[in-house]
């Protein structure tokens, strides 16, 4: 224990060493060129279930509940079929559940939580893959008390959801006027054949391996980025309740995702700029180098470690199929002003991931702390004025009074 909180305690803004952006670019969303062609997973787009015999109306997706802390379940609205999947609201009372408990109440003026659920068909990907082909995205959208607000600040979370330093540095956002959407990764409703969960026998099956986890990166990037085109879409939310500028923050895996949702938001809500915290690249890489249990990642895996020969033919084979894990598309993304906070010791997202990240985002500003994974959340609390003073002075927003 000793070990995991001494580099903790050493840190802080006084340890942080800033290195400058090499090429800064400049923040201006309507000059960037259109991101890469991808290949995004094919949708299907159903209605939810009619009215049963008892006339009942169905109050939740099928197969996607969302409870309360104490285990009672949650009523929705059914909102709209957005071409992306079922759009679904949260009553009033239960705006935002337990997600955003940590933050004061007197920084949001308003509040609306949604659901987003998408369903890949049997034949996209491969029907022989087998991963979970629905899955759920949560969107809680908070409006900020200060008027006029000073512009939309995006924040895709952890695995661990909206953790209370995430929480706080929301806070930071709401108090300096930005309006904040937050999105927790995709959940995966409960099948028959997969259980919710995707299996890998990396040891044993390296080429089905592969390409089964390419098929399980493919389907969570897509659920998230349709997931919060949907929601940013005007026949849910406002217009009016996300000015401009955007700034796209992604804290681990969000951090991981975003250059993709920014490819897919960039024809209605485009990125002027960015904050990546705790991030890399290459999903096969931080897979096998990763030192996180494959249930904090909510895969299932089988066999024991794999050797050399078979982790060689996993990367192969991910490589050759993965459709949306694209090295152009980071560097698309890095047309943009992009802020990197990396955690020297982190071995969550292991260093030839954030090395690979930082070459292919052009080397962007980046402060660096001598802590691990976990430790840069404990320290994020502490870095919110900071950060939220590079968004303002990046975007060119003056103070709010």
């Amino acid at each position: 224990m000793l070990l995991a909180v001494l580099p903790i305690s050493l840190a802080g803004p006084g340890c942080r060493s800033v290195r400058p952006a090499e090429n800064p670019p400049v923040a201006d969303a309507g000059s960037l060129p259109t991101p890469p062609e991808l290949d995004w997973p094919a949708r299907i787009s159903t209605s939810p279930h009619p009215a049963g015999s008892d006339g009942r109306i169905p109050d939740h997706p099928d197969g996607i509940g969302v409870e309360r802390a104490d285990g009672s379940p949650i009523a929705m609205e059914f909102v709209t079929l957005h071409p992306h999947g079922e759009v679904w609201a949260f009553g009033e009372d239960d705006a935002g559940v337990n997600w955003i408990a940590d933050i004061d109440p007197g920084l949001i003026r308003s509040t609306r939580s949604f659901i987003v659920v998408t369903t890949a068909p049997a034949d996209d990907p491969p029907s022989e893959l087998l991963v979970p082909r629905r899955r759920a995205i949560d969107a809680i959208v908070l409006t900020p008390t200060i008027r006029p607000p000073a512009g939309t600040a995006i924040v895709m979370s952890s695995l661990a959801r909206q953790t209370p330093p995430e929480q706080a540095f929301m806070a930071d956002l709401l108090e300096a006027g930005f309006t904040v959407i937050t999105s927790a990764p995709p959940v995966s409703a409960i099948d028959q054949l997969t259980g919710g969960r995707t299996t890998l026998d990396i040891a044993g099956t390296p080429e089905t391996a592969g390409r089964t986890f390419a098929a399980e990166v493919d389907l969570a990037f897509a659920a998230w980025a349709d997931g919060l085109d949907a929601i940013l879409d005007a026949s849910v939310i406002d217009v009016d309740t996300t000015p401009r500028p955007v700034v796209l923050i992604g804290v681990s895996s969000g951090a991981v995702a975003a250059p993709v949702v920014a490819a897919r938001l960039h024809a209605n809500t485009p990125i002027d700029a960015a904050v990546l915290i705790a991030g890399g690249a290459d999903l096969d890489t931080i897979l096998l180098e990763t030192t996180l249990d494959p249930e904090d990642l909510r895969l299932r895996r089988l066999g024991g470690r794999p050797d050399q020969t078979a982790s060689e033919a996993f990367r192969r084979a991910y490589r050759d199929s993965v459709r949306l894990d694209d090295p152009e598309l980071a560097k698309w993304f890095a047309r943009r002003p992009i802020l990197l906070l990396e955690g020297g010791f982190d071995t969550a997202i292991p260093a030839t991931a954030r090395a690979t990240m930082d070459d292919r985002l052009g080397h962007p500003e980046r402060w660096w702390y001598p802590t691990g994974h976990y430790g840069l959340f404990v320290l994020l609390p502490g870095e919110g004025d900071a950060i939220v003073a590079w968004i303002r002075r990046t975007l060119g927003i003056e103070p709010t009074s």
